[in-house]
């Protein structure tokens, strides 16, 4: 008898299936318990994990979210998958494109690729998929176009194209998909166009995404007739004109988001209509006229928030009607008029934010209602009275901001009960009074800002119970007596300020205790003693200000500790001693160094051309002596006094001292110009011989108005005369210290231009001067056509300094910038790639464009200064740093501003003046990823973190 055997193999849907295996990461498997199921041997693939199968044993579902994979591309294979109508490989980090044989799938119901790393166009074989409900593309890197032909699956429930690279417009044919739920295709910034009006037929359309695209046009006002809309997500667009009234028919809309858009005209009424609106965000455009009443009846309102706007007018106070509103921010509009002691009605209100407006009138005692209230920021407003004792009874309130107003009266005792208190701020009103004991009960506090105001009496030591106080800023009041040394208690203390008040006394040592200070303040009291040794232990301090008080003896050697200072200011006070070595080892020192008028001996310690980096040093109204060749060293001065003392000798021949004006080293007679920097040359010490005191004083008043009258005509006379010489040589006269501007002259313009050399030799003149660096002179230059340029002239060379360097670096750093403001250079052609470093300093300058809200050069304001220059120019006047941010950022939860005030420091770092010190874009990446604080601790914010 004769047997046979009927040898059994895998179902062809399984050897589709093992193509992901064979493709995928040879360890996927092994790490994988879904995988490791997978038996070849099997006849299907029915009981394997991820699968399920039809009665008939054929694959339905292939369902594979989360698990590593590692696919450089998707098998084609699976398209025989004949019967599949789910198919889930999500988050499974699949490259590579999708398949056009994907389009077969004729069964599928659902498909889901998202999270991972898809690139290409979506075939528009897809569009053949005519059962499916669920398309989920959303969180790769998918480009092109978006296919007209999806128009095709009119069974498409949701559509989720979110978080790609695709470009073009959305098609106008996908208005057919009526049976389309859900839509979205926000984080396409390359997606363009106008919103298509057809998609207003989508009535069955319940989440409508857009947002942090480049779409642009109107609103289209069909969109009234999606009656089930829930979510209408469009922010961060480039959409403009008004908010059509027609969405105030959208009855079940729950969520409208259309905030930092280009937004005009004003809120339509229509939709107070929206009985179940919880979120209406519209802040960050231009929306005008009057907050409308009608929104009191949004009766499920939550959140509000219409600032950063220009509205006008006074806030409704039928917005008290808003019974579970918790959030209402109308911050930086116009509004004016009282605030509505009706929003005490608003009970469940824990932010309310109406700072930057114009509003007046007193602080309703009825505030203290507001019992769930965290955050009430009211600054820059005209509002007046007293501050309500009422805000004891606000037992959640965290940030308190009454800042720059016409607040009078003492601080109330009630405020420093709140346990939860951790930011005050009162800065800039007029309010009298001490500072109460009871300070001392506000444990939380982190931030106590009472500066410019009328406090007067002691600082009372209580204050040093403040355990958690970062900021303590009591600037510019009439607080007197002794500073306590209890403050040295505050060990996580990082900003003291107490300048211009009336404190008097020894700076207390204890302050030295205060190891994690980063900004010290003291200047403009009336300090006595010494600079305490302690204050060598201050290794975080970047800012050390003591200026105008009554200090005596040398500056103490532990200055060399503080290797992050970037400020000393430590002038009219009655120091004493020489300049100690140990302050050329701070070599951090980069703004400014200012020992101005104390009573400092000896001469300038050799060390101190290790200060490389300064910027600003004034050394004046002193009794130093010796030679200043020291200072030749300092290559990133852009400011220097060191008049009133007794230097001699030669004056440093380097092209910083070329700029400086004789205003600069006054009475110091011994001083001499230099041809070489070692010996003063023949003329000078005649000049200086005439200057002798015995020879002014045989000077007649009468003699020496003689003298300056025929001087000034003699000057007059030969400005004309070569002026005249000028216009008919065509060239202008040199001197033994000017460029030869003879011709000929070899122009080289790198684009076409509207202006001629002549026209720029015309605009050197010292009233077009600008600015002035160590490696020339930038003047204003108006061409004919009207156009307003910036020529910077370098300085001429020395015989034995190479002419090319110092031009040749300029031009390469310039060149490889690009701005619209800055002549396009190559030099050396435009094949070039642009260097790392100018690269990292173009990109500081585009941060500080964000981060300031102003362009790069803005003539009109900032005295046309370029805006790194802005910003140092900010840093240096002592003002806040927060005064640099763009007024939106200002109105941020404080810890979002502290981040900004990072990326400041971080933006400030990319555009060193010199390119050595600049940090490569890795390092950029790595501090960025550091200033990011995870969001809870925000506190409550408005921006939904949704697209």
């Amino acid at each position: 008898m004769t047997k046979t055997f009927v040898v059994a193999s895998l179902s062809s849907d399984g050897e589709a299936l093992l193509s992901l295996i064979s493709a995928a990461d040879p360890s996927a498997k092994a790490s994988s318990s879904i995988l490791s199921s997978w038996n070849p041997s099997s006849l299907t693939p029915c009981s394997w994990q991820g699968i399920t199968c039809s009665p008939q044993n054929r694959v339905i579902s292939l369902s594979l979210p989360n698990t590593f994979l590692n696919l450089s591309s998707l098998p084609s294979q699976l398209s025989s998958l004949s019967s599949l109508q789910l198919l889930n490989l999500s988050s499974t980090n699949i490259s590579g494109s999708i398949p056009p044989s994907f389009g077969l799938f004729i069964h599928l119901r659902l498909l889901d690729l998202s999270s991972n790393s898809l690139s290409g166009p979506i075939p528009q074989e897809i569009g053949q998929l005519s059962s499916l409900q669920f398309l989920y593309l959303n969180s790769n890197k998918l480009s092109g176009r978006m296919p007209p032909q999806l128009a095709n699956i009119t069974s498409l429930q949701v559509l989720c194209l979110q978080d790609n690279l695709f470009n073009g417009s959305i098609p106008s044919q996908w208005g057919s998909l009526v049976s389309l739920q859900e839509f979205r295709v926000g984080g396409n910034p390359y997606l363009t166009g106008e919103i298509p009006t057809q998609l207003g037929l989508l009535t069955n359309l319940t989440t409508f995404g857009a947002a942090a695209t480049g779409l642009s046009g109107k609103i289209p006002p069909t969109f009234g007739n999606l009656i089930n809309l829930q979510t209408l997500s469009l922010y961060d667009t480039e959409v403009f004109g008004s908010i059509p009234p027609e969405l105030g028919l959208c009855s079940e809309l729950r969520n409208l988001y259309l905030h930092m858009n280009k937004l005009t005209g004003s809120i339509p009424p229509q939709l107070g209509k929206l009985q179940e609106l919880t979120s209406l965000l519209l802040w960050g455009n231009a929306l005008s006229g009057a907050i409308p009443a009608e929104l009191s009846n949004c009766s499920s309102l939550v959140v509000l928030d219409a600032s950063a706007n220009d509205l006008s007018g006074e806030i409704p106070r039928d917005l008290g009607k808003l019974g579970v509103l918790e959030q209402l921010q109308l911050s930086d509009n116009s509004l004016t008029g009282p605030i509505p002691w009706q929003l005490s009605n608003c009970t469940g209100l824990t932010a309310l934010q109406l700072d930057k407006n114009q509003l007046s009138g007193t602080i309703p005692w009825q505030v203290g209602d507001l019992m769930y209230l965290q955050s009430f920021f009211l600054w820059g407003n005209s509002v007046s009275g007293t501050i309500p004792a009422s805000f004891g009874n606000c037992t959640e309130l965290y940030a308190l901001d009454l800042s720059r107003n016409k607040l009078t009266g003492s601080i109330p005792e009630e405020i420093f009960s709140l346990k939860k208190l951790s930011k005050l701020l009162l800065l800039g009103n007029s309010l009298s009074g001490g500072l109460p004991r009871s300070v001392a009960y506000c444990e939380s506090l982190v931030r106590l800002r009472l500066g410019e105001n009328q406090l007067s009496g002691q600082i009372p030591k209580e204050i040093g119970q403040l355990q958690n106080l970062v900021f303590l800023d009591l600037y510019m009041n009439q607080f007197s007596g002794g500073l306590p040394l209890e403050i040295a208690n505050i060990t996580v203390l990082e900003l003291l300020d107490v300048h211009k008040n009336y404190i008097t006394g020894e700076i207390p040592s204890q302050l030295g205790e205060l190891v994690n200070l980063e900004q010290l303040d003291l200047s403009r009291n009336s300090f006595t003693g010494e600079i305490p040794w302690s204050f060598g232990n201050f290794s975080y301090l970047n800012k050390l200000i003591l200026n105008n008080n009554m200090l005596a003896g040398a500056i103490p050697r532990s200055i060399q500790n503080l290797q992050k200072l970037t400020l000393l200011d430590l002038n009219s006070n009655s120091l004493s001693g020489p300049i100690p070595l140990e302050i050329g080892y701070v070599t951090s020192l980069t703004i400014s160094l200012d020992l101005s008028s104390n009573g400092f001996t000896g001469e300038l310690p050799e060390t101190m051309s290790s200060l490389t980096q300064l910027q600003s040093l004034d050394l004046s109204h002193n009794l130093l002596y010796g030679k200043i060749k020291v200072l030749g060293s300092l290559t990133s001065l852009t400011s220097l006094n060191i008049s009133y003392n007794n230097f001699s000798g030669p004056i440093p021949v380097t092209p910083f001292f070329r700029t400086l004006s004789s205003n600069s080293h006054l009475q110091n007679p011994r001083l001499c110009d230099s041809t070489d920097g070692y010996s003063c040359s023949p003329r000078t010490n005649q000049r200086n011989g005439l200057k002798s005191a015995k020879t002014i004083a045989l000077i007649s008043v009468i003699l020496t108005s003689v003298t300056i009258i025929v001087i000034a005509s003699w000057v007059i006379v030969m400005r004309n005369h070569r002026y005249v010489m000028e216009k008919s040589s065509g060239a202008l006269a040199t001197s033994s210290r000017a460029e030869d501007f003879s011709y000929p002259w070899t122009f080289i313009p790198f684009q076409k231009l509207n202006f001629t050399i002549d026209n720029i030799l015309d605009c050197l003149k010292d009233e077009n001067v600008i600015g002035k660096g160590c490696s020339g002179i930038v003047y204003k230059a108006d061409m004919p056509n009207g156009q307003m340029i910036a020529v910077k002239k370098l300085w001429k060379a020395k015989q034995d300094e190479d002419p090319v360097d110092s031009f040749a670096a300029e031009i390469q750093i310039l060149g490889h910038i690009r701005h619209r403001n800055i002549v396009k250079l190559l030099e050396y052609g435009y094949t070039m790639n642009i260097t790392e470093k100018s690269d990292v300093y173009s990109y500081g300058v585009v941060l500080l464009e964000i981060i300031s809200g102003r362009s790069a050069v803005e003539p009109q304001v900032g005295d046309g200064l370029h805006i790194v220059e802005w910003v140092k120019k900010k840093m240096g006047s002592f003002e806040q740093a927060v005064s640099i941010l763009d007024a939106k950022l200002q109105g941020l939860p404080d810890q979002m501003v502290q981040e900004m005030l990072q990326t400041l420091g971080i933006a400030m770092f990319c555009v060193n003046s010199s390119p050595a010190e600049r940090p490569n874009m890795k390092e950029v990446v790595a501090l960025l990823m550091e200033v990011k604080s995870p969001p809870e601790e925000w506190g409550k914010t408005s921006q939904p973190l949704i697209k």
